[in-house]
């Protein structure tokens, strides 16, 4: 039986289990100690044995408000006095943390664990602040943890919807340096390839345009309601206290930029921004080298303009010149030299130079002072004082387009360095301030990752009995054929533009007279999974004197192919010619059908007017022409020159027979006329469209 104990002065109410109580129970985890503080964590140890020597293998972590199962298999056991483990100051509990679906078994301190309800208190005060339900678990383990922090939220009046819509394509990339990630990437044409399996670069080699999903869990503020995460939404105010030289060289470390360590400082002081976020700034777009990196060594640099004197292009040498927060840096090709010409202050022309932020950046100091100045300026200045407004523009007043970086996983980058510095020093207890966004009509599900791996599940070969099936493309689906009744069963074969992807259902299929769907699947290595079926009919087995052959007229009412004056109508601009031939078919699988354009024969591509189709159904042979209404110039389409050809044969300059002049009378009265001239310029202007029924 559970007991319940209330600590009265905290925010929760908790409810601890007895130590020798053998029952299972599930808690919240919240952080304390030094453990999370090694380089290469993200959280708190997961301790692997009762010894404490060593981790869990394959090294994870545990995060504030991480759910665990305190198991009783196993019964808590002391902390050790010294080494891994002695930050704790009671027992270590047994438990299992699940995370991407794995279970992992291990130990935790058990004054780190806890059971907890939000009181009643804390709920007014959420509720009074602006936050929805959906923020709330979260804050209030982070208040537990940090009883002197403050959050603030901010009402964005922004429609979640609209702000997603609005953050997606080149406004927001991800690297991604392995297939494993690319299943956070977008796969929509203007970012993919399916065919040639690559993903557009915006930037670098190896950086490219996240998915809606994967936007929607960087841009959800309440994936980040952590320790490490949580000071993305820190307000980036300067704070004598908080942001001392000490704080800086622990972020800094020996890397090359930490030199410069009370120069952060200073700015920070000088423009009341934030100091640590100055240095984690430069840190995330200088980087950890320990020597300097072009950007920041003063070396040369070229950059070619326009003589406005002379109009020709010339080349232009500087030196000296210093950028730490890689400003101007556009992306693309050349990027270091554009941020480092910006440095300069010059025009493009070299005709003049910008005093402004303190330019020339000639000196460290200049430059960690002017990009101070730049960020406080144009950002702090105008609402976007946190590092994650600084990424996603939602103050305006031009959304969405005021924004210091592309990359998607720099707020929380920053951010995790951040707490590690606080942490490392004991500022963590510290007033601290956090602005967190809310938006309207948020989802009640908060946004998660998707999954990882590549996302191709395409394929490039598809066949039937070592065939190809006729009009395969990787992005068409449905395929169908016409077997003779000897034909007992077939062969399938499909091979997947990449590699790491399965197929299931090729291999001998036997087939059954009448009509048999085959499906071919194909599982990415993400795990989406893509249907390629093909339905094969198999012909009844009939003596050739007893066979009747339905007249050609009976297979294209079966189509729904209609015709008028011999002419076939009632098609799409669109109609391909494999998917028109899999129709007759589908309706009469004795019948034979070819397509022919002047003489020469169609087996791909689009009808179009003035294209001849002949149907054979036993000893019956007939043949249309195909009629596209508006297709005059017979290209398959409805454009200026069909307007010309329209208003030409009506001023008698030029003339008009068989199926063009059909396709001209647009209106279907007999007649070409001013109508159907102006029939045609209204679908040109996009008033009214030209019906082909």
């Amino acid at each position: 039986m559970k007991r319940k104990i209330f600590l009265f002065g905290f925010l929760f109410v908790f409810f601890l289990l007895p130590k020798n109580v053998l029952a299972d129970y599930e808690a919240k985890f919240i952080a304390t100690g030094t453990c999370d503080l090694r380089s290469n964590s993200t959280g708190n140890c997961f301790y692997k044995d009762t010894t404490f020597q060593e981790l869990v293998n394959n090294v994870f972590w545990v995060d504030t408000g991480d759910p665990v199962t305190v198991l009783s298999s196993k019964a808590p056991v002391p902390a050790p006095t010294s080494g891994n483990g002695s930050e704790c100051k009671t027992t270590f509990s047994y438990v299992n943390v699940n995370t991407r679906n794995k279970d992992y078994k291990g130990w935790l301190c058990t004054d780190n664990l806890h059971i907890a309800k939000i009181s009643e208190e804390l709920q007014k005060e959420f509720t009074e602040a602006g936050f929805p339900e959906s923020y709330w678990e979260s804050l209030a383990i982070l208040k537990e943890a940090h009883p002197t922090w403050k959050f603030v939220a901010v009402q964005t009046n922004l429609e979640w919807k609209d702000v997603l819509e609005n953050e997606k394509g080149s406004k927001s990339l991800i690297q991604s340096t392995s297939s494993s990630t690319q299943g956070y990437l977008s796969t929509k044409p203007e970012h993919y390839n399916w065919d040639t399996n690559t993903f557009k670069v915006y930037d670098g080699s190896n950086w490219h345009a996240a998915n809606d999903a994967t936007i929607a869990y960087y841009l959800d503020p309440r994936n980040f309601l952590i320790d490490m995460y949580v000071f993305q939404f820190e307000y980036l105010s300067f704070n004598e206290e908080l942001q001392t030289l000490e704080a800086i060289t622990n972020l800094l470390g020996n890397a090359y930029i930490g030199t410069f360590a009370q120069d952060f400082v200073d700015a920070g002081k000088k423009y009341n921004i934030n100091a640590v976020f100055l240095a984690a700034r430069s840190r995330q777009e200088i980087g950890t080298s320990t020597t300097p990196t072009k950007m920041v060594s003063g070396k040369e640099f070229t950059y070619t303009y326009q003589n406005p004197k002379t109009g020709k292009t010339e080349t232009k040498t500087f030196s000296g010149y210093y950028n730490f927060f890689n400003i101007g840096a556009t992306d693309g090709k050349g990027a270091t030299d554009r941020g480092l010409f910006y440095a300069t202050g010059y025009s493009s022309d070299l005709t003049s130079q910008s005093k402004t932020y303190g330019r020339p950046w000639n000196t460290p100091q200049s430059a960690i002072a002017g990009g101070a100045n730049f960020l406080s300026s144009g950002y702090i200045s105008v609402g976007q004082n946190t590092g994650y407004t600084q990424k996603w523009d939602i103050v305006g007043p031009s959304y969405y387009n005021h924004q210091y970086m592309t990359n998607i996983q720099a707020p929380t980058t920053e951010a995790d360095k951040t707490f590690r510095t606080y942490a490392s020093i004991g500022l963590l207890d510290f007033a601290l301030e956090f602005h967190i966004p809310v938006y309207k009509n948020m989802p009640e599900e908060v946004s998660s990752l998707p999954p990882l791996g590549n996302p191709n599940n395409r394929l490039k070969k598809l066949t039937v009995d070592g065939t190809q099936v006729e009009g395969f493309a990787s992005s068409k689906m449905d395929y169908q054929m016409v077997v003779e009744y000897e034909k007992e069963n077939v062969s399938i074969g499909a091979t997947p533009i990449v590699s790491a992807a399965t197929v299931t259902g090729t291999g001998t299929v036997p087939l059954d007279v009448g009509d048999n769907k085959i499906t071919v699947k194909v599982k990415a290595q993400n795990g989406d999974i893509q249907d390629y079926t093909i339905t094969i009919n198999r012909k009844e087995k009939v003596d050739e004197g007893e066979i009747v052959y339905p007249t050609v007229e009976e297979i294209l009412k079966k189509a729904e192919v209609s015709t008028r004056n011999n002419y076939i109508v009632n098609l799409t601009l669109t109609t391909k010619v494999s998917d028109f031939k899999e129709k007759i078919l589908k309706a009469s699988s004795t019948a034979k059908v070819t397509v022919k354009d002047g003489s020469k024969e169609k087996t791909s591509g689009n009808l179009i007017t003035g294209d001849t189709v002949t149907i054979t159904s036993g000893e019956e042979t007939k043949s249309f022409t195909v009629v596209l209404y508006g297709d005059v110039s017979g290209d398959g389409q409805i454009t200026i020159l069909d307007l010309l050809k329209v208003q030409k044969y009506l001023l008698k300059t030029s003339n008009l027979t068989g199926a063009y002049k059909e396709a001209a009378d647009v209106s279907k009265d007999g007649e070409v006329t001013i109508l159907d001239l102006l029939k045609v310029q209204k679908h040109l202007l996009g008033t009214s469209y030209i019906s082909q029924k």
